[in-house]
């Protein structure tokens, strides 16, 4: 019974992490934790919903975990890179960058190639000191945009993701949320279907993936009008 339990927390988290509900999926995952604390499932998941969260440093301690116990992979290690860049960790962020190229996964015809361009950036990034301190700066200005956009000044906000963006090329989620904000705040499905290509392009996100086909229904709906 334990069992089919864990599995339906498991599929509920998974499907509110996929739908951008941080925190129901945290909430699943916790419930699984409980029963499961050393699964691979529970330490990955929610070390990537924590991440998801801005919580940086509790990510990192599940997602080491997780090395520990099951060994090193392309996904632990673009993980834990991509934690490294967020805490401003330049010189590990490109070590695990570069481990993650060297895992199979990442070569041509591996199930993470598509992921590679990215990861290429990054580590192009890390690698140059004056590009990662503009990733600094685009961490600050995304940072302002979230308070733009909680504070309803939609435009303003917008135009911060943007400068964000622009900063760091690999910045993705404020392409991402420029686009949420054109979406639901502005009612501009065109325009946000835009900014969710260009964020799905850099990343190939899921969550990126799923705003891209969300933009598209609406601005159908809108044109049949």
């Amino acid at each position: 019974m334990q069992s089919i339990l864990a599995t339906f927390w498991e599929r509920l988290g998974l499907s509110a992490f996929a739908a951008g509900n941080y925190d129901k999926a945290e909430g699943y995952f916790r419930k699984l934790e409980q029963k499961e604390p050393s699964s691979m499932s529970v330490l990955r998941n929610l070390g990537l919903i924590l991440m998801a969260k801005g919580d940086a440093e509790g990510a990192e301690a599940y997602l080491l975990r997780e090395e520990k116990l099951y060994g090193k992979s392309f996904h632990r290690h673009a993980a834990l890179a991509d934690i490294a860049y967020a805490r401003g960790k330049r010189k590990e962020a490109e070590k695990r960058y570069r481990l993650a190229l060297g895992e199979a996964e990442s070569a041509s015809g591996g199930s993470a190639e598509a992921l590679r361009p990215l990861i290429d950036m990054r580590l192009a990034i890390c690698k140059d000191e004056k590009s990662f301190a503009a990733s600094r700066e685009s961490m600050k200005v995304f940072d302002e945009a979230n308070r733009l956009k909680a504070g309803g000044e939609a435009e303003k906000a917008i135009e911060a993701f943007l400068r964000s963006a622009a900063l760091d090329p690999s910045n993705w989620p404020a392409l991402n949320n420029a686009g949420i904000v054109c979406l639901e705040n502005l009612g501009n499905p065109g325009e946000a279907l835009k900014l969710f290509e260009r964020a799905f392009e850099a990343s190939r996100n899921i969550h990126a993936a799923r705003n891209v086909e969300v933009a598209r229904r609406k601005l159908g709906k809108k044109g049949g009008r």
